[in-house]
């Protein structure tokens, strides 16, 4: 059992633990408080605030590895909860008309891809399914195929063209004029 000259001791050291590293860092938070407030006395009530919180975790705040990290990530969480608190929220009018949430032409081209990567060989379909559309990492492939992976590298770009070549046709793929597609023949058209 803890004599009352132990736990006095405790609280001595944690006093003077947390007086000499709030002392060290006292004004950078302050400053970390200012910059993004604009408020001189808005900051300092975030600042003492902090400091409370700081002193409820006493019994760990000492020995924490990088208690400064500890400060500022709870000072910019203290930021974020006062900013979601007082957002301001404007109301929509009820007059406003639902627009389409139309897809971009590149997404519906989801719906031609499985059409056009069935007429390559099988070695560049196995190719473009594993390293572009499940995201295999091109050295595993490469080794599973007995291949350089420069060697690889070379095949992947020759079925990326080839696969382009045929979507291009196959889709009836336009572009606008900064060269993104603005447009294509799917089959729900």
């Amino acid at each position: 059992m803890k004599s009352n000259f132990d736990t006095l001791t405790n609280i001595e050291q944690f006093n003077h633990c947390m007086t000499t590293f709030w002392c060290q860092h006292e004004q950078e938070l302050y400053l970390f408080f200012l910059g993004r407030l604009s408020d001189s006395e808005q900051a300092k009530d975030y600042l003492q605030d902090l400091f409370l919180k700081a002193r409820i975790i006493a019994d760990s705040f000492c020995s924490m590895d990088n208690p400064r990290a500890w400060l500022f990530k709870a000072a910019r969480n203290m930021l974020i909860d006062n900013w979601r608190k007082n957002r301001e929220f404007t109301e929509l009018s009820e007059e406003l008309p639902i627009l389409d949430c139309d897809t971009q032409p590149i997404e519906k081209l989801t719906t031609c891809l499985p059409q056009t990567l069935q007429k390559l060989s099988e070695q560049d379909q196995y190719i473009i399914q594993a390293c572009d559309i499940e995201g295999f990492p091109q050295l595993m492939i490469a080794e599973q195929m007995g291949l350089s992976l420069p060697a690889f590298k070379s095949r992947l770009l020759r079925a990326r063209l080839k696969l382009k070549e045929i979507m291009l046709s196959e889709c009836q793929i336009e572009f606008a004029d900064d060269t993104s597609i603005c447009c294509h023949k799917h089959d729900d058209q």
